[in-house]
């Protein structure tokens, strides 16, 4: 067995040696005639002394042994397995150990022990063959001597007077480059005899930064070797390792047979060898969670060998380093952020979130309030605002902090230092700013001008650092999608918003963002001209609309446009069109639809009015009838309208009762009989129907008016069936309760299924048969869907038609 598996075994290696084999049999031999002379010995000096065979087991140990650990060592097992040593300097024993009995030498080691009450102290460990008459190796004899408080106070000592320098050389510059590599000097040859340091660079990769050693020659030698032999990165070794893995290594005793087996060939060994390496610890240089490189520190003396405490301490001055190199990067950070903040027109607040203190202004807003930075940085941002509208603050800024809402768009009043209020319009977003701040932007716009957006991104745009996480926070804030293209048409920056536009299609040009729109007459505007806002269909849904305008960037303030960068603004104007869309059908449907209920009941309320005498008894009841019939048409409209009014955008929530539907649509069909004279009614209900989650209400004017549609197109004569019964829920364990509608009509075109439950859309083939605003249908699509359920349309074999809903079982 070689040296090196007993390194990774631990144990001191047994020898096939004959001596050895006498060896383990002295263990169980009678004590000898020098015994008695040893063990006194043994007793009477201050110190752990002990004594092994010729394998390391041991025989016999003296009192202070069991004094110091507690219980007196096994006899017949190895030294260094005894479980008062600690197992890495165990281990590393065992290496020396078995070197040691090659060459039958003393062996001088430094290891921990646990004394009884568990603290780990270091002790000088010395081992002395013994050899019988005929000169083999019989036995060990050893003292463990503490040296734990000279060590330590030496090292500790020298360690914090270097700390405390190495922490005022850090903190004098805000070049780290510099200060690191002063550092690396200072650390040479006082706590090692040679220093690296490695950072991390934007690619990911290991850049030496400093590297410093006792002798200036090793130090072309250390480049030679990274040079030549760089780190492989699929099997990561030192610093390497330490940055991938964020832990530390620790080689207090480096043996040339482990270095030569990482070496890749005879000049890698040769070179190895020239570094002249007895210790090593290399820690990582931590910003937070992030790793910013690694600082190596190794000795080529044997007397300096690294423990533990060496490696508490390199770590402490690891952090003083990181801390140097982050507080740099944030300063020039805050440093870049200031000046971009700077060069955009509107007023820009930033300000903590908990406590809403302002931690940074620009120009903008000093020049929008009259204050310099120096009086609004430090202050509260409701002091900003009149006092009637800071009380709203809170009630503004909590949705943000707490996730709910990811922008807020409101309208202030800021009060200059004049006492003058301004009133703006203000986008406050949550965002990460350099260094993970989380903080609040607050940018005011001016509501009399819409050209905010060309402004500050022609500015934004000619900045070098306009493509820097700062400018990506700001722009967050901005609803519009944002798109910055190249004279060539390619895209150079997007915000969220325009990655959100077309989720399906990754544009890389301006000709890709337009083969998503519908424009045949070219209408959309060239890129480096002016041009816009125009309104064009997109391919995918032809009812979607984009609003798409664009600004040149200029070479300078005042300049015309370069020809280069254009700034391309888009927004989805759809839902604007679709409102203003349905409020000009709407207003068309209500005075045409109302006109007729509301003349006829006015007209024959002014007939009964005047003297009755001269109107028979069957004139009046058919203008009662009349009355009747159209004030239940009115009724039935307004139901519609206002359920409109509250379900016509989006689908709300709605319907946490318990319903029974065999109760409520036998009562709703039966007022509908009334009428529809000539109309057959039929329902077949399944007996035993479970209870359903709904809003009755709602669920019984969706039933009236599929009912009531069914009778109106179906007409005298025509038979209406309403089934209800339970049905499982594809794919899952629920179930729900189907309602269908079926008539005998003359039913619709199976292409206009998915039409029917549009606003306003009635079937052109029964459209003439019979009144109606076209409301209905999409009123019990939109309670329906409120309620958590479905609704659908067929077409029956046959002729007629079916119309249904289903709604989802109470849970017991």
């Amino acid at each position: 067995m070689q040296a090196g598996d007993s390194l990774q075994r631990g144990v001191v290696p047994e020898s096939t040696s004959p001596a050895t084999a006498d060896a383990a049999a002295d263990v169980r031999d009678p004590p000898g005639r020098d015994d008695h002379g040893y063990r006194e010995l043994a007793e009477a000096i201050p110190l752990i002394a002990w004594r092994t065979d010729a394998a390391g087991r041991i025989l016999d140990a003296n009192r202070r042994w069991a004094e110091y650990t507690g219980q007196p060592p096994a006899r017949g097992t190895r030294l260094t397995d005894d479980p008062a040593l600690d197992h890495d300097d165990a281990t590393l024993l065992a290496e020396r150990w078995a070197a040691a009995a090659d060459t039958e030498r003393a062996l001088d080691a430094q290891v921990r022990l646990r004394r009884e009450d568990g603290e780990w102290r270091w002790f000088h460990l010395r081992a002395v063959p013994t050899k019988s008459d005929e000169g083999r190796l019989t036995s060990w004899v050893g003292t463990c001597t503490d040296i734990d408080d000279s060590l330590h106070d030496g090292r500790t000592r020298e360690n914090q007077r270097f700390l405390a320098e190495a922490g005022q050389l850090l903190a004098g510059s805000l070049r780290y480059d510099q200060t690191i590599r002063r550092l690396a000097d200072l650390a040479v040859p006082r706590i090692a005899d040679w220093c690296a340091v490695d950072l991390l660079d934007d690619d990911g990769d290991l850049v030496a930064l400093a590297i410093a050693h006792v002798d200036p020659a090793k130090v072309s030698l250390v480049r030679q070797l990274l040079d030549e032999y760089p780190d492989d990165p699929k099997e990561p070794t030192g610093s390497l390792q330490v940055v991938r893995s964020g832990e530390p290594i620790l080689v207090s005793d480096i043996r040339e047979e482990a270095l030569m087996a990482v070496a890749r060939d005879e000049h890698h060994k040769e070179l190895l060898r020239g570094l002249e390496l007895c210790s090593y610890m290399c820690v990582p240089l931590r910003a937070g969670d992030r790793i910013l490189g690694a600082l190596a520190l190794a000795s080529s003396t044997p007397a300096r060998r690294f423990g533990p405490e060496d490696l508490v301490f390199a770590e402490t001055l690891a952090a003083s380093a990181s801390a140097a190199i982050e507080n740099a990067h944030l300063y020039r950070e805050a440093d870049r952020f200031r000046l971009i903040l700077d060069s955009v027109v509107e007023a820009i607040v930033v300000f903590d979130p908990i406590s809403r203190v302002i931690d940074e202004v620009n120009l903008g807003a000093t020049e929008l309030l009259g204050r310099t930075r120096e009086e609004l940085v430090g202050q509260r941002y409701e002091t900003l605002l009149k006092p009637a509208e800071a009380a709203r603050v809170p009630a503004i800024v909590g949705p943000l902090v707490s996730g709910e809402r990811a922008a807020s768009t409101v309208m202030l009043d800021y009060l200059r230092a004049d006492g003058r209020p301004t009133a703006v319009e203000v986008v406050l977003q949550p965002v990460d700013l350099p260094g993970s701040h989380r903080a609040i932007v607050s940018i005011a716009r001016d509501v009399r001008e819409r050209i905010e957006v060309q402004v500050r991104l022609q500015r934004l745009a000619q900045a070098e650092h306009a493509r820097a996480a700062e400018l990506n926070a700001v722009i967050r804030a901005m609803g519009e999608a944002v798109v910055v293209c190249a004279a060539d048409g390619t895209i150079t920056l997007t915000n969220p918003a325009g990655e959100r536009l077309f989720p399906d299609v990754e544009e890389r040009t301006y000709g890709e963002i337009l083969d998503q729109l519908n424009d045949p007459d070219g209408t959309a505007p060239r890129l480096g001209a002016f041009g816009g806002p125009v309104e064009i269909r997109t391919r995918a849904v032809p009812d979607r609309w984009i609003e798409l305008a664009t600004y040149p960037v200029s070479v300078g303030v005042g300049s015309p446009p370069s020809g280069g960068e254009t700034i391309v603004v888009m927004r989805d104007v759809t839902e604007a069109r679709r409102r203003e869309a349905v409020r000009e059908t709407f207003i068309g449907v209500l005075s045409h639809e109302l006109r007729t209920p509301v003349t006829t009941i006015f007209g024959g309320a002014k007939l009964l009015a005047r003297s009755t005498s001269t109107l028979d008894e069957e004139t009046q009841k058919g203008i009662f009838r009349d009355i009747h019939d159209e004030a239940e048409r009115l009724q039935r409209l307004v139901e519609d309208v206002v359920a409109l009014n509250r379900f016509g955008d989006e689908a709300g929530e709605i319907g946490a009762e318990p319903v029974l539907l065999q109760r409520l649509i036998p009562g709703v069909v039966s007022s509908e009989e009334g009428r529809w004279p000539g109309v057959t009614f039929a329902v077949d209900l399944a007996p035993g129907l479970p209870t359903v989650t709904a809003d009755p209400t709602y669920v019984e004017q969706v039933v009236r008016n599929l009912v009531s549609n069914a009778a109106k197109y179906g007409g005298a004569g025509s038979t209406v069936t309403i089934v209800a019964e339970p049905s499982d829920i594809d794919g899952t364990d629920e179930r729900e309760i189907i309602v269908r509608v079926l008539d005998d009509g003359p039913g619709f075109p199976a292409e206009e299924t998915n039409r029917l439950f549009e606003l306003f859309y009635r079937s052109p083939g029964t459209a003439g048969t019979a009144s109606g605003a076209g409301i209905g249908l999409f009123v019990c699509a939109r309670l329906i869907g409120a309620m958590g359920g479905r609704i659908w349309a067929a077409p029956r074999e046959g002729g007629g038609a079916e119309f249904g809903f289903a709604l989802a079982e109470l849970d017991e």
